[in-house]
């Protein structure tokens, strides 16, 4: 599940976000509503946001200055701002600020969706993957105010990571955590609040995304087969579904 915070001065854009992710697949457990940094700071306090999404320019304190006073504090550490304006300037301190991303007004609903998925994949992916004491890494670090996933949904989840590829369904997990298919349905649904085949979906379209990216060379056909899609027909539509653009759409727009 993922807490998110969204910061602006204009409630037109709260509705409007607030919009977008309701009606989409995304997987925001509670959505918590600031009109400016101060506001924000102190709803942080008891909320402790996983994401905030931040209008730049606010009265009071600015959504740069609310980046850099919310890390000090250590309330949250991942963000993205939101602008009117298409700056440079705004860019080069965004990247500074080391936010997530740097939307633009109006929100491309697209774009969210997919930031928001690989935050969420981002969390309980880390969260899985828990280092010992003393082998505490940055990512891991940054997850300590989340909930934490039961022992059971940790293995689901490694399993799914190291499996993607493969053919999945809830009787193979079942068989490797001994628990019911139903049951661990259920229990995956309540922890991560999303299903187990959407995390599936959702971690396999990140994979074919990386090969997009980095393998201009190979062709859907094997791309799909590379995540886990032996008929690429089903994988342009999971693709479409899950991302509002076809695969060839999304390869275009790398260039």
């Amino acid at each position: 599940m993922l807490n998110l915070m969204i910061v602006d001065d204009e409630p037109i854009i709260h509705k409007g976000l607030i919009n977008i992710i309701e009606k989409g697949s995304t997987p925001c457990s509670e959505i918590v509503c600031a009109y400016d940094g101060v506001e924000a700071l102190e709803k942080m306090r008891d909320y402790k946001p996983d994401l905030v999404i931040t209008d730049i320019q606010m009265p009071e304190m600015n959504g740069l200055e609310l980046i850099a006073e919310a890390k000090n504090r250590e309330l949250c550490n991942r963000f993205i701002l939101l602008t009117g304006f298409d700056h440079t300037e705004y860019l080069r301190k965004a990247i500074r600020c080391q936010v997530i991303d740097y939307l633009l007004k109006p929100i491309n609903k697209v774009e969210l969706y997919d930031v928001l998925a690989n935050v969420s994949i981002e969390i309980m992916g880390t969260a899985s993957t828990r280092p010992s004491a003393g082998e505490k890494d940055a990512a891991f670090v940054r997850l300590e105010n989340s909930s934490p996933l039961s022992r059971n949904v940790e293995k689901i989840i490694q399993y799914i990571h190291k499996n993607y590829a493969l053919e999945l369904s809830l009787d193979q997990i079942a068989e490797h955590v001994y628990l019911h298919p139903n049951y661990i349905s259920s229990l995956f649904r309540k922890e991560t609040g999303i299903t187990f085949i959407h995390y599936v979906h959702l971690y396999r379209i990140q994979k074919a995304k990386q090969l997009m990216a980095n393998k201009q060379e190979m062709s859907f056909h094997q791309i799909a087969e590379k995540v886990g899609y032996e008929n690429v027909r089903h994988f342009f539509s999971i693709f479409k579904k899950y991302c509002g653009l076809t695969p060839g759409e999304y390869r275009s727009r790398q260039h």
